[in-house]
């Protein structure tokens, strides 16, 4: 009995999966790609990558020897 409920569940799974996909591009299709959308994406992307690309500075101490005349 779990067989059939497994295999019912798993054909109604990939039903709604196939459905959601046509609505998807069905959409896409007709009104286009969502160029905002991409564009907020990519901006994400640039900040998230310009965070581990912060350049690190390298403190650098001086010290004063000075020689003194003797």
């Amino acid at each position: 009995m779990s067989y059939w409920m497994t295999t019912t569940a798993l054909f109604f799974g990939l039903f709604i999966v196939i459905e959601e996909s046509i609505y998807y591009f069905w959409n896409r299709y007709v009104y286009g790609p969502n160029e905002e959308r991409k564009r907020k994406w990519k901006e994400r992307a640039k900040a998230i990558l310009r965070i581990f690309k912060r350049k690190q500075y390298i403190d650098i101490q001086e010290t004063n020897n000075e020689k003194s005349p003797q």
